[in-house]
């Protein structure tokens, strides 16, 4: 298949890179937009096991665990941004695990926020008289103001109820989740048209160098063949590195499309 051909010689082939720039920028860009489309693919091959069939699963267990552990005798009120409840406060939500888990929240609607409060209770989120306040990590928090919620009130019944009617769309979430993925991970790689004038740029201050001096826009081109080296490299090390725990190193991309611009197009020029 040529496209594989192609993307033999974009890593190693002088003769190749020799009648780059002789072709059209279309002809580039469409080689790099397969490329990416390629790449983008096999990474989706090793997501579809954590988004397609995983992830849905997770889904409802959590909200199956959610509405079954949501305590019997706790309904929240919130009108015209303002929470209350009948129950006793301080009142803690704690994990499915026991009585003696970690506190999912706290429904605390008299006592002003404070953080030395907030750590106090170790909970994950805390209801005020006006927001909900969590903890985005354990050093920032995050709040949502009440402001806009003129009546709402939620119970176990009324989770539960929720719970049903999610349901049935489970089933969307896994495809909904690789489309997703797709388009963020094609889009990614299209960014890299934009670093790509980066690495043009650089290719003309090499052939300054070795006394080849390409114009930008056949710099540009014979980026856009270059960097499958570099693309390839970072698919496989990021797909490995829950084995290797090796991660690459600064610029590596950007290195690997100097390298082969440097072995195949400017050295045998050179030696030549």
């Amino acid at each position: 298949m040529k496209f594989l051909q192609t993307i033999q010689n974009s890593i190693y082939s002088p003769t190749f890179y020799s009648t780059v720039v002789t072709k059209s920028f279309k002809s580039s860009l469409g080689y790099f937009l397969l490329l990416v489309l390629l790449l983008t693919v096999i990474r989706l091959i090793f997501l579809i096991n954590p988004l397609l069939i995983e992830a849905p699963i997770q889904i409802q267990k959590f909200a199956q665990d959610t509405a079954a552990c949501f305590p019997k005798d706790l309904e929240i009120k919130i009108q015209n941004g303002q929470a209350s409840t009948a129950s006793k406060e301080p009142y803690f939500v704690k994990s499915c695990e026991g009585s003696n888990s970690q506190n999912i929240a706290v429904i605390d609607t008299k006592t002003p926020f404070s953080s030395e409060k907030f750590n106090e209770y170790k909970a994950a989120a805390w209801v005020t008289k006006d927001s909900v306040v969590y903890k985005r990590n354990n050093l920032e928090t995050r709040s949502y103001s009440f402001t806009k919620i003129k009546d709402f009130k939620l119970n176990k019944e009324v989770l539960n109820s929720y719970q049903k009617m999610f349901e049935p769309y489970l089933k969307f979430v896994g495809p909904i989740l690789i489309l997703l993925a797709f388009a963020g991970t094609y889009l990614s790689y299209d960014f890299r048209l934009i670093h790509l004038l980066i690495v043009a740029a650089l290719i003309l201050v090499l052939g300054k160098l070795f006394k080849q001096e390409p114009g930008f826009g056949e710099s540009y081109k014979i980026s856009l063949y270059a960097i499958t080296l570099g693309l390839s490299v970072d698919l496989v090390i990021d797909l490995t590195a829950h084995w290797t725990h090796f991660s690459g190193f600064p610029f590596m991309v950007t290195i690997l499309t100097l390298g082969v611009v440097i072995v195949n197009l400017f050295l045998p020029k050179k030696t030549s």
